[in-house]
């Protein structure tokens, strides 16, 4: 008999291929079960390895014993004229026929109940990407890409390249390399891109690559290298799987400065394509098209980012803003086509025309500027308008373009449309015509999304954070608040935080928070007052509104706020009235509103500017009122 008639009589072709079978049902119930349970990620690799291992035993056993009515036994001590292998092969049939079956079974369920279960950009496992329990508000993150990412791991954080030359520009064109990067990969809806905020928040730092992941999320961290000498070029990159530091895929490069978009082109498709990312030539011409292709254009743009970062930190910002300006006038000039460019530019004469029309003194301001303003915002955004590099983006620039221009017909159907977008982009303004005015879970969800790819930055709790106050929720407020201060300590969460401590009835600590938490001495100073109010305490509050205004004020805006949660609706309408007389008035009041979370501030017909531009947005008036405080009747 030969060898392969004697394997098949042995039936170790049908142990073979019921292991395999088997083996495979086994890996895909493994992958299921890990996230569920909170498993290692390596759990699932433990089992392959251990199923692999197992597959040569299980053959050679086959091969040596015979199952006989007396029970296994040696094939060299059973009598071939007995043997039962024939009956024992079509048992094994049998069984390799249910194992089949319950894999198709298994594959049906996979397809049409699990994953549409989810629904489209749900993510599903019981800890996501933000790090919070899918079992109750906010447990539930929002990413509107290819619902194949609930629960994926095809999540990636480019961190920022190192700089591994002393050139004067060297460091800013690492970064923009590595933006340039970031952008191109951002285009792909099977990724889950960590964006450039949270990325950059590690710059500098010695931390392990695990402890990165998991402040951020990811499965998978790209790093690498540059060192540029004169028109010399070499860079490094690598793609480590976070899960055990394994390298997906790295390479170096040596090239000539000119050939750095060459070089970040393939670095972007060769960690997609080492993600199990298929690219396709409309997808690889989106990722061309993302970024700035200009390499004196973003190593300028970098400058421009990191003085309008410094600028909002503390002091200085019209002087900051103003420099971030002149590098970001010099980045356009070596590229129109810069969207991202026109829309930072913009926050200079934004800054000043609110802060003007707040009735703030800022003796930075000059005429000049306030004259000039209006028509530099109109420019900027006519701009990014013009070089919007698709439809998601063009309905945000459109939305900040209609509110910042009073160009208010149709807001509210702006705002919806830029609340809807997907990924890390989101309008600049998109609180101001959402919150107050019947959209805060929209607004909520919008930024909660933003939270799943930019976890580090601030701006995404602050927000979240008001809108569930806005909700009317404060013990969600506090439990997104405390998730978010785990990264982030910026008094604008801090602030919104402790307001919701106090409506959730936990005056004590609310009280304690506000005399510990806070760094600023004008947060501070304005969120006593607000417990004050809310507390029903008229001289208290009127206590810290007199320390407040005598140390930073005037203040229109904020005394607005005070005057109206204080119960005097003759003087909130008198500052209400002032300030709807200046230019740019209508922002001031849309903060005023969005920050005092009290309803209406004041009676619309204190502001006869605002009131015929809020006629025509289509936004509903009174904005609700979820916090109460007693000595507002109104």
């Amino acid at each position: 008999m030969s060898l392969f008639e004697e394997l098949k009589r042995r039936n170790v072709f049908r142990v073979g291929i019921a292991y395999g079978v088997a083996a495979w049902l086994l890996l895909q119930l493994t992958d299921i079960v890990t996230p569920i349970l909170e498993l290692p990620d390596s759990i699932p690799r433990m089992v392959l390895f251990l199923l692999v291992i197992g597959f040569i035993p299980a053959v050679i056993l086959a091969w040596a014993f015979e199952l006989t009515p007396e029970g296994v036994k040696l094939e060299s001590e059973v009598d071939r004229s007995s043997s039962i292998t024939s009956k024992t092969g079509r048992k094994l049939d049998r069984i390799i026929i249910v194992i089949l079956v319950m894999a198709v079974a298994f594959l049906l369920v996979d397809k049409f109940v699990l994953k549409n279960d989810a629904g489209p950009g749900i993510v599903t496992n019981a800890k996501n990407q933000a790090g919070q329990d899918d079992t109750g508000t906010p447990g539930k993150s929002y990413y509107a890409g290819n619902e194949s990412l609930a629960g994926s791991k095809k999540s990636v954080a480019v961190l920022p390249f190192v700089t591994m030359s002393s050139g004067p520009d060297d460091d800013y064109f690492s970064d923009g390399l590595t933006e340039e990067i970031i952008n191109a990969l951002a285009q792909l809806p099977e990724l889950l891109v960590t964006a450039r905020t949270s990325a950059f928040h590690f710059k500098g730092q010695n931390v392990p690559i695990a402890e990165i992941a998991g402040q951020l999320g990811v499965a998978h961290v790209v790093e690498g290298s540059v060192r540029r000498a004169g028109d010399q070029l070499r860079i490094t990159a690598q793609l480590i799987r976070t899960a055990d530091g394994f390298h997906l895929w790295s390479e170096t490069y040596d090239r000539r400065t000119e050939d750095t978009l060459v070089v970040q082109e393939n670095i972007a498709e060769k960690i997609a394509m080492a993600l199990d990312v298929i690219l396709d030539d409309e997808q690889r011409e989106r990722m061309r098209q993302a970024g700035v292709r200009n390499v004196e254009a973003f190593t300028a743009y970098q400058k421009g980012v990191e003085l309008y970062t410094r600028a909002h930190g503390k002091g200085e910002q019209i002087s900051l803003l103003r420099q971030a300006n002149l590098k970001l006038e010099e980045a356009v000039s070596f590229t129109a086509d810069f969207t991202d460019a026109y829309i930072v530019s913009s926050d200079l004469h934004t800054h000043i025309l609110i802060s003007h029309a707040s009735g703030e003194l800022d003796g930075n301001i000059t005429q000049d500027d306030l004259e000039n303003a209006p028509a530099a915002i109109r420019a900027n955004y006519d701009k990014a308008l013009l070089y919007t590099k698709d439809e998601m983006q063009r309905s945000i620039v459109e939305y900040d373009r209609s509110l910042l221009l009073g160009e208010w017909r149709g807001l509210a159907i702006r705002s919806d449309r830029a609340l809807a977008a997907r990924g890390c982009q989101i309008a600049v303004w998109s609180q101001l015509g959402s919150g107050a005015f019947g959209k805060a879970q929209s607004l909520l969800d919008a930024y909660d999304r933003v939270a799943v790819c930019d976890p580090l930055r601030a701006r995404s709790w602050i927000h979240m954070v008001r809108a569930s106050l806005w909700l009317g929720q404060p013990e969600q407020a506090i439990r997104i608040a405390e998730t978010g201060l785990k990264s982030s300590s910026h008094d604008w969460v801090i602030a919104p935080y402790i307001l919701a401590l106090f409506a959730a009835g936990r005056a004590e600590d609310a009280s304690q928070a506000a005399s510990t938490r806070l760094q600023s001495e004008s947060d501070m100073l304005i969120t006593k007052f607000l417990l004050a109010a809310m507390n029903g305490d008229k001289a208290a509050a009127l206590r810290w509104q007199e320390q407040y205004l005598s140390k930073y004020g005037p203040n229109d805006r904020n005394s607005l706020i005070m005057e109206a949660t204080q119960g005097n609706r003759n003087e909130a309408n008198r500052l209400a009235g002032l300030i709807d007389r200046r230019p740019f008035g209508y922002m001031a009041l849309m903060q005023t509103i969005y920050f005092c979370t009290c309803g209406a501030p004041f009676d619309l017909e204190s502001t006869p500017v605002f009131a015929a531009m809020l006629a025509e947005s289509g936004l509903p008036w009174p904005p609700v009122k979820p916090i109460h405080f007693p000595l507002k009747d109104w």
